[in-house]
């Protein structure tokens, strides 16, 4: 592949959606989810094309419940606004963004996700 040529698209096999909490202001200085709407997460991009790939696989202690961690590295195409505050959706899991980088020419982000955690 040549300096500056768009990556392959079947690269990105797999679709997932980006979310963020379901929070508005109280009134009061803090947060709640609107009123009538009972979602604790909602989608703010949909069927996104990733690459999502298992790292590593761990068991944490959570609650004194021990809970399977899976580690993956997921590619995006270029996008703004992510931050770890947001999760990833996949295949019926939450993904909690643990890291986000930039690829070197800026065509792609690249994020460290992991599964089986309570959200942050």
């Amino acid at each position: 592949m040549t300096a500056g040529a768009p990556r392959p698209t079947a690269r990105y096999r797999e679709r997932l959606a980006i979310q963020q909490r379901n929070l508005v202001d109280n009134g009061r200085g803090g947060r709640k989810r609107p009123d009538g709407d009972d979602r604790d997460w909602i989608d703010v991009a949909g069927n996104v094309a990733a690459e999502v790939l298992p790292l590593r696989g761990d068991e944490a202690l959570q609650n004194a419940v021990i809970r399977a961690v899976q580690i993956y590295r997921v590619t995006i195409r270029a996008r703004s606004g992510l931050t770890p505050d947001l999760r990833l959706f996949w295949r019926g899991q939450a993904m909690n963004i643990k890291t986000i980088a930039w690829s070197d020419d800026r065509r792609e982000i690249v994020m460290t996700c992991a599964t089986g955690e309570a959200a942050a």
